[in-house]
């Protein structure tokens, strides 16, 4: 049974703008699925058969290329000049949304001859927020904080065990109806292909497995921190103390293009004082599930170690944001500065509306954190960046509310787009 999706909407609009969209994202996240509601047509690439579309596409283009449209090519990657050959045959013919052109890796991109920018927009496909999934309530809209709209307050049903079970889970499509023992399972899986076998697809060169399962392992550990490459190979010794710095960030470019690693960029607004702003981006992984895998963490292990769980709870947090910014044209950063002011996520929307967000699981920390918003908000140059259209804490308690001092409390129960 098909689940509605967030990013309906986005491909909607730039299939009614663009010639043709290319719908990226990690493996099993949905993309197929998705593409499939809005295609009339499609051919379905795999190792199998691609032998007998590149003779196709030697030999009768026209029917590789042909309607009804809009035609889904699936797995485009496998004959990367399907991106080009698509490029041309848009130019030449009249009509918008001709193609949709999924895959998992975005190695193919540096193989293609032209960007095709202008024809073919790209499309990232996260794996399933909350609400998705239909844990969130959705009671509390990000978009209607944008807009200024009263802030009543709400009630999560969401527990933290279950909040638990969600990072365990993740937002794959095809773990929503699992149990905790089935969603393991499936990640292990997950990530035993990923390193033994999706890493080796990407290039032509080959990565050592048990060197992608330490990284993979490191960065889970520094999960929402802001750690250096330097700090990975520390932890990679045990395995190899000769692993050059050079080594890493090929891997972690493998593991980039493969939609594994998401990480959170700085967000750099102009501020009232000449504060110098860090620029390393924080770790995550595109679902926390990920992460939680590579650690062997259970909803047991994380209720008995709330310092490991504070820190997969908020990337659970940033991925749901990620989702519901990009639905209304925003972009998700992280703020710190020399002073050790740090914020979680700023979120920033096309229009240069902000709002800043600490993430923080229990209420005994909510002081401390309201008190930083506040601070930052101070600090920020408003007569150019203009005032915050809110500052919110997010949580995962029961409920949502106003603070005394303006600052939202929103359990992440109840957030949506």
């Amino acid at each position: 049974m098909y689940i509605p999706r967030i990013i309906e909407k986005i491909i909607r609009e730039n299939l009614d703008t663009f010639k043709a969209i290319a719908l990226v994202g990690p493996k099993f996240c949905g993309k197929t699925t998705l593409a499939e509601q809005y295609t009339k047509n499609s051919i379905a690439l795999n190792p199998l058969n691609m032998n007998d579309y590149k003779t196709m596409l030697q030999l009768a283009p026209q029917d590789f290329l042909s309607g009804p449209y809009p035609k889904l090519i699936d797995e485009w990657q496998l004959i990367p000049e399907v991106w080009d050959i698509v490029r041309h045959y848009v130019d030449r013919v009249e009509g918008r949304g001709l193609f949709i052109l999924t895959g998992s890796s975005a190695a193919n991109f540096d193989e293609t001859s032209h960007s095709g920018a202008g024809r073919i927009v790209r499309i990232m496909l996260r794996p399933m927020s909350l609400f998705e999934v239909g844990a969130s309530t959705g009671d509390i809209s990000l978009n209607a904080l944008f807009e200024g709209q009263v802030f009543k307050a709400h009630k999560s049903r969401l527990t933290v065990a279950e909040y638990a079970l969600w990072i365990i889970k993740g937002g794959w499509p095809e773990s929503i109806g699992d149990n905790e023992q089935q969603s393991i399972r499936r990640m292990k899986s997950y990530m035993d292909a990923l390193c033994k076998e999706d890493i080796n697809k990407v290039t032509s060169k080959k990565y050592n497995e048990l060197r992608v399962k330490k990284i993979m392992q490191s960065l889970a550990r520094y999960t929402a921190s802001e750690t250096t490459n330097i700090n990975i190979l520390e932890d990679m010794r045990s395995l190899d103390d000769a692993t050059a710095e050079s080594t890493l960030i090929d891997y972690l470019d493998v593991l980039n293009k493969l939609y594994i690693i998401d990480d959170l960029k700085s967000w750099n607004p102009n501020l009232r004082s000449k504060t110098i702003i860090r620029s390393t981006p924080a770790r995550f992984f595109v679902d926390p599930s990920i992460g939680a895998s590579m650690l062997n963490l259970t909803t047991k292990r994380l209720m008995n170690d709330f310092k490991t769980f504070g820190l997969f709870f908020e990337s659970l947090v940033v991925r749901d944001l990620r989702i519901y910014a990009e639905s209304i044209d925003g972009e998700v950063f992280r703020y710190k500065d020399k002073n050790g002011l740090e914020i979680d996520t700023v979120i920033q929307l096309s229009d240069g509306r902000w709002g800043a967000i600490q993430i923080k699981m229990g209420s005994h920390l909510f002081d401390d954190a309201a008190a930083k918003l506040i601070r930052f908000a101070h600090k920020v140059d408003q007569a150019t960046m203009g005032k915050p259209s809110f500052l919110a804490i997010i949580s995962a308690t029961e409920y949502g509310y106003i603070r005394e001092d303006g600052v939202y409390v929103i359990p992440i129960g109840c957030l949506r787009e």
